[in-house]
């Protein structure tokens, strides 16, 4: 269960990896506006000024929750954001008040990232800060510009790289379905997205996370009016257990500690391991999965 504080303005979000971190606020809300995405759309994006404040949220966590903080998650959409300074300056004061905390994190957008110097970025890693969150969604640049996602292949490589110079651990988010029914887009889809997670390998062996999610598509989002209009289509379970049949049979088979896993309550099917070193594995449990679809986790359990 989370460690909260009251800084916080709902609705909340954070990875699944991170369920049993201290949510601390330092940004509202999120940069942009993907059009598959409900999470911010009741919140105008705002950096919290007063450093002493969230501070002060940092210290009631520390009197509240004693010793037992081993992690911090900065919230909200894309926190990495904000100025190196004032990251810098947090996680080293999360570590001062809170003696066992071994993970600060955030989420990140590519940009933002590239936007911060190697040196900004490797202060930040000194400081303590340990691991971004990436949306990355595709490597397929038509399908990021389609979802409004204001990156590109690119540039994720690049942001990638960086942090891994930095010594910022990589955990990137994809997400199948987002290219829509038809069977070119979604190929194309699963092939570039195989693609970059090929070019986003570290340099030298170091343990990085890449997670597959399923689409939703929520009302109040673009794509629940494209969807409703016809103009986005989207795919079948089977179609989705294809794409990620694809985007794993693609990845190269050097790659070196990936961890990959699936055990989002949006997927059909449950994956968990080494990405090369299990390849051979996950490619057998999703062809089962196609072939039985009694296999795939039942709608009614994917409800989010």
């Amino acid at each position: 269960m989370n460690q909260v504080v009251g800084n916080l303005v709902d609705p909340v979000f954070r990875p699944p990896s991170e369920w049993d971190a201290l949510l601390i606020a330092i940004t509202n809300g999120c940069t942009r506006k993907c059009t598959f995405c409900a999470m911010y759309r009741s919140k105008t994006f705002s950096i919290r000024k007063d450093i002493e404040e969230i501070k002060k949220d940092i210290k009631i966590a520390g009197a509240t929750y004693g010793n037992r903080v081993r992690k911090v998650f900065f919230e909200d959409g894309n926190a990495f954001v904000v100025k190196p300074e004032i990251l810098i300056e947090l996680t080293e004061y999360c570590y001062t008040i809170h003696p066992n905390l071994k993970k600060v994190s955030a989420y990140a957008h590519a940009k933002d990232i590239i936007k911060k110097s190697d040196e900004d970025l490797k202060r930040i890693a000194d400081s303590g800060f340990t691991m971004v969150y990436v949306g990355v969604e595709s490597g397929d640049d038509e399908v990021l510009k389609a979802c409004k996602k204001g990156t590109t292949q690119d540039e994720l490589t690049l942001a990638a790289q960086k942090c891994y110079k930095a010594g910022i651990s990589w955990s990137g988010i994809f997400l199948l379905g987002l290219a829509g029914n038809d069977p070119e887009k979604s190929r194309k889809h699963a092939i570039e997205s195989a693609k970059l997670i090929n070019r986003m390998a570290p340099p030298t062996p170091i343990n990085w996370y890449i997670s597959p999610l399923t689409l939703g598509i929520t009302p109040g989002t673009e794509l629940w009016t494209q969807k409703s209009t016809g103009e986005f289509q989207p795919c079948s379970s089977t179609q989705i257990l294809e794409e990620l049949y694809m985007m794993i049979e693609y990845t190269a088979d050097d790659l070196q500690k990936c961890i990959f896993n699936t055990n989002h309550a949006s997927n059909y099917l449950n994956l968990k391991g080494e990405l090369s070193r299990d390849k051979k594995q996950f490619l057998k449990v999703i062809e089962n999965g196609i072939k039985n679809p009694n296999m795939r986790r039942p709608d009614y359990l994917r409800r989010l």
